[in-house]
């Protein structure tokens, strides 16, 4: 994900499409470009929408710029139905695979199944990409959950960290998080990333059980359990392509 904040100016308007968000929390024009959800603008309450035109001329090097570097990152997709749900979900850094079979019966209604180790089934109404994607997404959180959490326990006593809680999420921005209770959340879409990343977001948020900020003390204590946090860290800035578009645009 890129952001660029910034002030309109009088420029003739590029043809570029977006999406147009107001924000109570923002204080300035805001643009936002993600590998699946492409460019967004974000704008202030009250803000004149007839100078977003030009905020975008102004800013079309950046916007061509991000856009390219996506591209040349996107891989090449899995299998996948017309609605872009998908025939294969893998973990490959986990050695799972599991083949999604479609049964179409009814309409209004979806059901998933696991029929047996490495094979679901959709069953129902499955030309609803929103009904059927959201259950697979569902089913998604549920296996992250019984990966991950016993994967960060394992690392956690590895490096001599505590935790009070864990859960998964499946979250747009955040890899993970950890409260000032120490409860660490982690990211479902970890699942797809490369063992050596998944690591690092863990570290990283069992170092925030000692602080709770990103001080020197942090870093110096990631860096003591993850020596090679700093290319990680630079690496998980375009983690996204490792992330089908099917669960990077539910989320």
């Amino acid at each position: 994900m890129f952001d660029l904040f910034s002030r309109a100016e009088s420029d003739p308007p590029p043809a570029v499409p977006y999406t147009l968000r107001v924000s109570q929390r923002a204080k300035c024009a805001r643009l936002k470009m993600t590998p699946h959800g492409g460019l967004e603008v974000v704008i202030p309450r009250g803000y004149d929408k007839r100078q977003i035109p030009s905020l975008l001329r102004h800013h079309d090097a950046w916007i061509r710029k991000v856009s390219a570097r996506f591209e040349a990152e996107r891989p090449e997709p899995l299998p996948s139905r017309q609605n872009g749900l998908p025939h294969l979900i893998a973990f490959p850094h986990y050695g799972e695979e599991w083949r999604v079979d479609y049964v179409r019966a009814g309409r209004g209604e979806v059901r998933l199944d696991v029929v047996e180790e490495g094979v679901l089934r959709v069953f129902g109404d499955i030309d609803d990409a929103l009904l059927s994607g959201s259950l697979l997404c569902n089913w998604l959180k549920k296996r992250a959950g019984a990966i991950l959490v016993p994967s960060l326990e394992k690392v956690a006593a590895a490096h001599g960290f505590g935790f009070t809680s864990a859960g998964v999420r499946l979250q747009n921005s955040r890899w993970g998080s950890c409260s000032s209770r120490r409860s660490i959340t982690l990211n479902a879409k970890l699942l797809f990333l490369p063992d050596y990343l998944v690591q690092y977001i863990m570290v990283h948020e069992l170092s925030h059980t000692v602080h709770m900020n990103h001080s020197r003390a942090f870093w110096s204590l990631v860096r003591e359990h993850d020596p090679l946090w700093r290319s990680n860290d630079r690496e998980m800035k375009t983690a996204w392509k490792y992330v089908p578009e099917w669960v990077a645009v539910r989320s």
